[in-house]
C-alpha cells in the first residue's frame, strides 16, 4: 500500500484531536497535564488489540532507542503544555509547523535519509501553508517574540526535541513491528510521565473521564496510522503531512466554533493540499 494512505489518515486523526482538545479546553473540562497522560494512558485499550492478535515482537536493541523516544515525548509534550501555557496559539501553532525544517536534518543525520530536490521543495510548500494558516496577520511575530516570550521558546523547544523523536520512533521501530510498538511505546510515554502528573490524578472524575477516554481513542488512531506511514516512507514526508492536519483543527475552528478570517485559511489550505500533492508525486 502507498504510503501517504496512512499518512493523510494520520493527518486527519492529528487535526480532529486539536478540534477535541480545544473543545475540551473551552469547556473546562480538564487540565492540559491530564489531557497530555489521557493522550497515552487511556489510549492503551485500543493499542493492546493488535498485540492480542499479533503477539508481541521486540528485538535486540529494541529498548535504548524506545525509551529515548519515549523520554522524549515527555519532555516534546511538556513543553508543548508550557508554551500554550505562556504565549497565544497564534504565537505557538506556526512554530510548530516548521518542523519539518528541524525533522530533517535530524533524518540524515541519524537515518540517512535525504528527501529529493522536488519532495523538500513540496515540504517547504506545506511548511509555508501552514504558517500562513496558523500565524494569522501576525506573521512575523512569533520569530520577534523569541526573547520576549517563554511560551514561544518552549515551543522551538518542542520542535527540536520532536525533530528527534520522529527519528527515534523509526529506529526502535525497527527493532520491532507496527503492531507492538504504538502499545510499547505509550506504555513507556504512560510510565515515565506517571511522576509529573500524579498529583494531577485526584482530578480526574465522572464529568472528565469520558471525554479523557476520547482522547486516549483519538491519540490511538494518530499513533497507530504514524507509525504504519513511518514504516513505508521517509520521516520528513510524513511529518510533513502529518502537520497538514492543522488544516482539519482550523476549518473545524471555523465551523465550530465559528472562529474568523476564512478567506486567508482557504488560501492557505489551497497552498497545503498543493504541497501534499507534489510531495506524493515526487515519490
Amino acid at each position: 500500500m502507498s504510503w501517504i494512505v496512512p499518512a493523510v489518515l494520520c493527518a486527519i486523526f492529528f487535526g480532529t484531536q486539536g478540534i477535541y482538545v480545544r473543545y475540551l479546553h473551552l469547556r473546562r473540562i480538564s487540565n492540559p497535564f491530564l489531557i497530555f497522560f489521557a493522550f497515552f494512558a487511556f489510549s492503551l485499550p485500543v493499542l493492546i488489540i493488535p498485540v492480542l492478535i499479533r503477539g508481541i515482537r521486540i528485538e535486540s536493541g529494541f529498548f535504548v532507542p524506545a525509551i529515548f523516544a519515549a523520554a522524549g515525548n515527555v519532555i516534546g509534550f511538556y513543553s508543548y503544555v508550557k508554551a500554550l501555557e505562556f504565549s497565544d496559539a497564534s504565537l505557538v501553532l506556526p512554530i510548530l509547523a516548521t518542523s519539518p525544517l528541524f525533522t530533517i536534518p535530524v533524518s540524515i543525520f541519524l537515518l540517512r535519509e535525504v528527501p529529493s530536490g522536488r519532495a523538500f521543495l513540496s515540504i517547504i510548500l506545506i511548511i509555508f501553508g501552514c504558517y500562513i494558516l496558523t500565524s494569522g496577520d501576525r506573521i512575523f511575530e512569533p520569530i520577534k517574540k523569541f526573547k520576549e516570550e517563554k511560551g514561544v521558546r518552549f515551543a522551538f523547544l518542542t520542535v527540536f526535541v520532536w525533530a528527534f523523536v520522529a527519528n527515534i520512533d523509526k529506529m526502535a521501530l525497527n527493532h520491532s513491528d507496527i503492531y507492538s510498538y504504538p502499545f510499547l511505546a505509550s506504555s513507556l510515554i504512560t510510565i515515565i510521565s506517571l511522576p509529573f502528573i500524579f498529583r494531577h490524578l485526584k482530578e480526574i472524575n465522572k464529568k472528565s473521564f469520558f471525554p479523557l477516554l476520547g482522547c486516549g481513542v483519538l491519540d490511538a488512531g494518530v499513533f497507530l496510522t504514524h507509525v504504519w506511514a513511518l514504516a513505508l516512507t521517509k520521516v520528513a514526508y510524513l511529518i510533513s503531512v502529518k502537520r497538514s492536519g492543522v488544516l482539519i483543527g482550523v476549518m473545524g475552528g471555523i465551523i465550530f466554533f465559528k472562529e474568523k478570517e476564512p478567506a486567508r485559511r482557504i488560501f492557505a489550505a489551497v497552498i497545503i493540499l498543493t504541497g501534499n500533492v507534489l510531495l506524493y508525486l515526487s515519490k
